[in-house]
């Protein structure tokens, strides 16, 4: 069994959401990555998704996103990123894909054949600083007062760091979740769990603690990567791997075989 990993899809097959405009790279990316995959993924392949599916904001408007996903070969586990608005409730969007070898994660784990899969969302933290901007962030909403939005610095790290603290206690359940499992050991977040250095952070010992192998994450776009090659490195036994879908040239990246 091979291990691909492939995120930020950012599908919009039921809205009006054109990728280009985020650069020419972008051009028919899901007609790319359609035939990438059937090139090199096989049924009994895992392919893990760490969020940013669909541009859809109900999971019912984002149907023709998912059964494109389905079609695809290979079994797939995904979690939700920071523009899945369409991401319901667990118990709904595993009824949704039951019987179809696609597993959706919240704060816990699957084991697919030798490899056990783990992982959520994350958060920007202050570890990492402001290194890296989101061309395709939204204006931040303050809830406390509707139709405002959030700029003032200091504000807003209090915010973050709230949001943070919270996934990485989702994250610490997932990790346990995953329990003793002998064999390959695979975390996904969707935010950055380190830099291109190999930052230790407060991720990065929660996953050394929990003798994660490998951990794949995504959200980072249009970097300047030397030679057109991805962030694939490792650090204190843990292989981190950036797999946002332009970063890996609009192609599942393979991991491992097992």
């Amino acid at each position: 069994m091979k291990v691909f990993a492939i995120g930020d899809l950012h599908l919009g097959h039921a809205v009006d959401k054109p990728m280009d405009i985020f650069g020419v790279q972008w051009r028919n990316h899901a007609f790319r990555i359609a035939g990438n995959w059937e090139k090199h993924v096989s049924p009994d392949d895992l392919v893990l998704i760490p969020g940013d599916i669909s541009w859809a904001m109900r999971l019912e408007e984002a149907e023709e996103d998912l059964r494109w996903l389905e079609r695809l070969p290979g079994r797939k586990a995904l979690i939700k990123g920071n523009h899945d608005y369409w991401w319901p409730s667990i118990s709904r969007l595993r009824r949704r894909f039951h019987g179809t070898g696609v597993f959706p994660l919240q704060y816990d784990a699957v084991t697919v054949g030798p490899v056990v899969v783990g992982g959520t969302r994350l958060w920007t933290f202050s570890e990492l600083g402001s290194l890296y901007v989101d061309p395709m962030a939204d204006p931040i909403p303050d809830v406390s007062r509707p139709g405002e939005i959030i700029d003032d610095p200091e504000q807003l790290q209090v915010r973050d760091e709230k949001i943070f603290a919270r996934e990485l206690g989702r994250l610490e359940n997932s990790l346990k979740s995953m329990g003793m499992h002998p064999s390959l050991r695979v975390v996904m977040t969707h935010f950055p769990p380190t830099n291109e250095a190999g930052r230790e952070t407060r991720v990065t010992r929660l996953l050394k603690a929990h003798h994660v192998d490998i951990c794949v994450f995504g959200h980072l776009h249009s970097l300047d990567l030397p030679s057109g090659r991805t962030w694939d490195f490792s650090r204190e036994g843990v292989r981190y791997v950036l797999v946002s879908c332009d970063a890996v040239g609009f192609s599942p990246y393979l991991l491992c075989e097992v």
